[in-house]
């Protein structure tokens, strides 16, 4: 069953036509219009909006899971705000210099939605190792999360970047750390040193947002 099938369903099991989905939701009729040919869904508070309007899930309602009656607490998630190609450490390494449309039309390319505020220019990588996982309970990047990197924003001091060292050819993922003048990729893992830098290292990103499953 598709999103304007269960629509369709709801609003007939509660006798609600379009022009009230309009009036109570104060959206125009060309957006119910595509909501019910299944153009585009609600999403965000329209969509919480919507599902407490039809007395319905809203899990069920916008993605067919669970069913109509069941859970109907309703909260406002955040709003996603776009997608970022996930990408190798070689490529993030790379990053200024490939053509970056061609890993956009790579249809094996896997995608993951964000809330970060970031360029359309970003992407994510997914952690390896555990350097930037604290073993003194301060901030932690855990090996397996996925970062979310804006190769557009500038690198300040404290700022956990992404960045190529001139010797390797893959990127690392390290806290910026600026002083008197001197620049620094430090480790949340103080197992790990710190690293002085000195003309030896691109920064490729600033990271905005980390994604971590448990």
């Amino acid at each position: 069953m598709t999103f304007q099938d269960r629509l369709e369903q709801q609003m007939k099991a509660t006798s609600i036509k379009g022009i009230d989905i309009v009036n109570k939701l104060n959206v125009s009729k060309g957006t119910v219009s595509q909501w019910r040919n299944g153009v585009t869904k609600p999403g965000g508070e329209n969509a919480i909006r919507l599902a407490k309007f039809l007395r319905c899930n809203l899990t069920w309602l916008i993605e067919g899971k669970g069913s109509p009656n069941k859970n109907l607490e309703l909260e406002l998630g955040p709003d996603l705000r776009g997608k970022a190609p996930l990408i190798s450490w070689v490529q993030a390494g790379k990053w200024k210099e490939i053509d970056v449309n061609m890993i956009r039309e790579d249809v094996g390319i896997t995608y993951y939605q964000h809330t970060a505020n970031v360029s359309d220019d970003s992407f994510a990588l997914r952690v390896k190792g555990d350097s930037m996982t604290s073993n003194t309970g301060g901030k932690s990047i855990p090996e397996g999360s996925v970062i979310i990197v804006d190769p557009n924003l500038s690198a300040e001091h404290g700022k956990v970047i992404v960045a190529r060292l001139e010797d390797s050819n893959e990127a690392t993922l390290k806290q910026l750390v600026i002083d008197g003048g001197s620049k620094y990729l430090k480790p949340f893992n103080n197992s790990y040193p710190t690293m002085p830098i000195n003309g030896n290292c691109t920064i490729i990103g600033v990271v905005k947002q980390v994604i971590q499953d448990f």
